[in-house]
């Protein structure tokens, strides 16, 4: 539970890149089934920089044509990532579980790429893309904490 406390938004944000390279063009993005909104809609809403900064997520899924597989391990990655500082219960357990999905997502990736350079190459761009998470959702973190600051400042009750 508490990894998932501390990675969610990179959760989010993630599968929101997923989502639009699975089923929209690089011209929408895709939050939901029905809410899916062109670069013209995105452009009209508070949230359009924000915006900007998370479309470079599918970009670089068409750009490097991630795999499901190769998807699903970066996502666990993602939630492995995050520890928080007051350590986790069982620390060699988790480093454990971590080595496997980089170990698995190296398979996958041997898998699209054949030959060790090529290899090589398609993990670091992946790894890269991982790392560039880092600073979309801080964005997305601030974004969010200055909304519920200012909602809070304008008493606007937001459900508990």
């Amino acid at each position: 539970m508490t990894l998932i406390q501390y990675s969610w938004m990179n959760l989010l944000v993630f599968s929101l890149g997923w989502r639009t390279f699975q089923n929209v063009s690089s011209e929408f993005m895709y939050f939901a089934p029905d809410l899916i909104l062109s670069h013209d809609r995105l452009r009209m809403t508070p949230i359009y920089e924000l915006c900007l900064a998370m479309q470079v997520i599918p970009q670089e899924f068409v750009r490097l044509q991630v795999t499901r597989e190769e998807f699903l391990c970066m996502k666990a990655l993602l939630l492995l990532n995050t520890v928080p500082l007051e350590g986790l219960k069982s620390q060699s357990q988790f480093d454990e579980m971590r080595q496997n999905y980089i170990r698995e997502l190296s398979k996958a990736v041997q898998i699209k790429e054949k030959g060790v350079v090529g290899s090589s190459q398609r993990f670091y761009h992946l790894t890269k893309l991982m790392d560039s998470m880092h600073e979309i959702v801080k964005k997305v973190n601030l974004h969010c904490l200055s909304t519920f600051i200012q909602a809070d400042a304008m008493k606007v009750e937001f459900p508990r």
